[in-house]
């Protein structure tokens, strides 16, 4: 009679380690081994660096956009590569909570439509379906938010700031997790674009940083056309907030942005690499790379793109005038997706091929409001 076959246990952690997190939360029943296992920390981070091989686009839509409510929705990139989507599932409700920030899977959302300033937000993690208690947070004004990790103390962490409307100088607030007390940093060496707009510019999350497009002694970053003439290139640098000593970091812009565009430029993480977007002249999309990340003189130039390759003619006027927000880069490089918010639009564009079509999704996805997802099991609480 033949015996039973015997797994080492580490091999049975890399097995698993590959698993979903819905199929990971049914063993969590099937013995005190695998209970323990799932919420190990060691095994977490397991687990989510291999979930980073299957990305995912989360995105805010309304259905009708006089009511306050909408849905949250998880696009698979490889399926919006493919093109497949017509009308996404909705996998959360919100009732004016907005997605402020993602990182490692887990969602931070504010209610930043009370008019108290009485302030509620919470953390959610919807491939375990759980989420921590409504924590309420008193401001005393209208402060715009962001998050991130702290890669030292391991632990996640809210900002808040405004700017004063007299003088110009920021207040910065962070919150741990741990906490329910916001602590005062050191404020903003340069402001923010648009400072005052909770739909823009909230800062990008990468490797225990967030980091925003500032520009030097421009105190009204509205960037109208009237408003071009006046800025100029050495103005823009990236302010980047190391989130363990919250301490600032400034960083050059590319060499060959030399020309400012008649729209705003931007910053994005495509590749697991801070990137620089902007208009050239009308007619082109260049997006930059910096390759050694806070190393400003790695900065490569990746794509240049006509609008003309992007999309059909319906489109290329509004495109002149618009902002551009590239959402994914594959690893190869051959496949770019594009949104812009302002026409209710995403794009895929094919890098070889040299040519982009529309994204086939009917719902009003809000695309300004995308962020990186990938599934894990990392806590809530």
């Amino acid at each position: 009679m033949a015996s039973a076959a015997f797994l080492p246990s580490e091999l049975i952690v890399e097995i698993i380690s590959w698993l979903p997190v819905k199929y990971l939360m049914q063993f969590r029943c099937v013995s005190k081994f695998y209970k323990t296992l799932i919420s190990d920390p060691y095994f977490v981070q397991m687990h989510l660096e291999k979930s980073a091989r299957n990305p995912h686009l989360a995105l805010m839509w309304q259905d009708d956009l006089m009511r306050e409510d909408g849905n949250i929705i998880f696009l698979s990139v490889s399926r919006l590569l493919r093109n497949k989507y017509t009308t996404p599932f909705q996998s959360g409700t919100f009732n004016q909570w907005w997605i402020i920030g993602l990182c490692n899977g887990l969602l931070c959302l504010v209610d930043i439509q009370n008019p108290d300033y009485h302030y509620y937000l919470y953390f959610w993690n919807p491939a375990t379906r759980t989420k921590s208690r409504n924590i309420l947070i008193t401001l005393s004004r209208d402060f715009k938010f962001s998050f991130g990790y702290d890669i030292l103390s391991k632990t996640y962490k809210v900002l808040a700031f405004i700017v004063e409307s007299v003088d110009g100088t920021s207040v910065v607030k962070v919150l741990s997790m741990e906490d329910d007390s916001w602590r005062n940093i050191q404020c903003f060496p340069v402001l923010p674009l648009y400072w005052f707009d909770h739909d823009k510019n909230q800062g990008v999350y990468l490797s225990g940083t967030i980091n925003w497009l500032a520009l030097h002694n421009y105190f009204y970053s509205d960037y109208e056309f009237d408003n071009v003439s006046k800025i100029t290139v050495e103005q823009y640098v990236i302010v980047s907030l190391d989130l363990s000593t919250e301490s600032y970091t400034q960083l050059l812009l590319p060499r060959g942005f030399d020309e400012v565009p008649r729209v705003q430029p931007t910053i994005v993480v495509l590749m697991d690499s801070l990137c620089f977007g902007h208009d050239f002249k009308g007619s082109h999309f260049v997006i930059w790379k910096m390759k050694d990340f806070r190393v400003q003189e790695s900065w490569i130039q990746l794509l240049k793109i006509s609008y003309q390759n992007i999309c059909s003619s319906q489109y290329l006027l509004k495109f002149e005038t618009m902002e551009l927000l590239p959402l994914y880069l594959s690893k190869k490089g051959d496949a770019l997706i594009l949104a812009n918010d302002q026409i209710d639009a995403a794009f895929i564009y094919k890098c070889r091929e040299n040519r982009g079509e529309p994204i086939q999704i009917t719902n009003k996805v809000q695309w300004l409001w995308a962020k990186d997802y990938v599934e894990s099991l990392v806590s809530t609480s």
